[in-house]
């Protein structure tokens, strides 16, 4: 099921971000969402009735998540349609913001829904979230992008390549999320074993270590999204990631529930400042028109390849163990990030805001 939400980004990243450039996004993001809640709405009427089989729930959640898939390029590129150069790192970092709350504080919800409303009624209610975004969507007033027209789909998509390809800031940018997703992310899924065998804690304490990374998320993205500031290079964007992969290999040797809790917090604060500053250095430095596909890239990085470092992280895990597995992706990433910060000073300037543009590297 996992699997079959996440499979689409890998595959449909890429179209999804090539129609966004072609297509008003508004428009698009308003069926999109329509389009998930339908499916939540025939998830929710498939339970109710009592008919809801396995298939069912793979195919929806397959649905989803091209649908989710289609809508993430338009999304992201839409963001810089909405508010000046200068707020954007504030507005990104308000959305990491939200989406670390909800996440730290939605399971808690979700439980106390489960036990009052029953599976049909979040059901329902996740039906009736949808509801809100739409009529948002409907309400804002958004500057009109130059529509792409001439090439097609599978066209203007290696026409977006191509010009990635030409750039190697934009290069080494969509690196760090890839690195993090296949190499550094990974160890959420390790969390529950590591918690229960190696800490020798149990679901309330996994709770608690979970909670320090949502807490650590949180701050760094209220802190991003209140800061007044312009000057965000690519050195912050690599000492984060450097920190996030210091604190990776430490949790890995980590005996003690309350240190393990700390470089939890250390991982929550870093994962989301590298990744909202690269999102925003991406976003900034992109041409209107190409903004959508290079976005497309950026969710292909982190999303699509999220499913391929789960798959090496079990199977590390299994064969070596689950310390090694996750000292193994803070030690790779580690090595790559030291390097960037070390060999390419370009990228330690490339994108301060505002005024950032393309440098293509020699």
């Amino acid at each position: 099921n996992g699997f079959l939400g996440s499979a689409p980004s890998l595959f449909f990243s890429l179209p999804g971000g090539a129609i966004a450039d072609r297509m008003n996004r508004r428009k698009l993001m308003i069926v999109t969402q329509t389009a998930m809640m339908l499916l939540a709405l025939i998830l929710a009427a498939l339970t109710s009735f009592r008919v809801i089989k396995i298939g069912e729930i793979l195919t929806i959640s397959f649905l989803a998540g091209l649908a989710s898939a289609l809508n993430n390029p338009a999304y992201q590129a839409l963001v810089p349609d909405l508010v000046e150069r200068e707020d954007l790192v504030n507005a990104i970092a308000l959305n990491s913001a939200q989406f670390n709350m909800s996440r730290a504080v939605g399971p808690t919800l979700a439980g106390l829904a489960l036990g009052s409303l029953g599976a049909a009624g979040c059901f329902y209610l996740n039906t009736v979230s949808f509801l809100a975004l739409i009529i948002a969507l409907l309400a804002i007033t958004v500057p009109s992008h130059r529509v792409q027209e001439g090439p097609t789909v599978w066209g203007a998509m290696l026409e977006g390549l191509r010009f990635v390809g030409r750039n190697r800031p934009i290069i080494i940018l969509l690196s760090v999320p890839s690195f993090l997703s296949l190499l550094g992310l990974p160890f959420i899924i390790l969390m529950p074993v590591f918690a229960r065998d190696l800490l020798q804690v149990g679901a309330s304490g996994l709770g608690y270590l979970m909670g320090g990374a949502g807490l650590g998320a949180v701050v760094a993205a209220l802190t991003l999204a209140t800061r007044n500031n312009a000057e965000y290079e690519g050195r912050f964007i690599l000492g984060s990631a450097t920190v996030f992969s210091l604190a990776l290999i430490l949790l890995a040797r980590a005996h003690s529930f309350w240190w393990a809790f700390f470089l939890l917090v250390v991982l929550g604060v870093t994962m989301v400042g590298t990744l909202t500053l690269t999102n925003t250095t991406l976003q900034v430095i992109s041409p209107p028109e190409m903004r959508g596909r290079i976005m497309s890239l950026y969710n292909l990085s982190l999303l699509g390849l999220a499913p391929l470092g789960s798959l090496q992280a079990g199977a590390v895990a299994q064969v070596l163990g689950t310390r090694f597995a996750v000292a193994l992706g803070g030690a790779v990433c580690l090595v790559y990030f030291l390097i960037l910060l070390l060999l390419l000073p370009r990228l330690r300037r490339v994108a301060r805001l505002p005024g950032a543009g393309i440098e293509t590297a020699a």
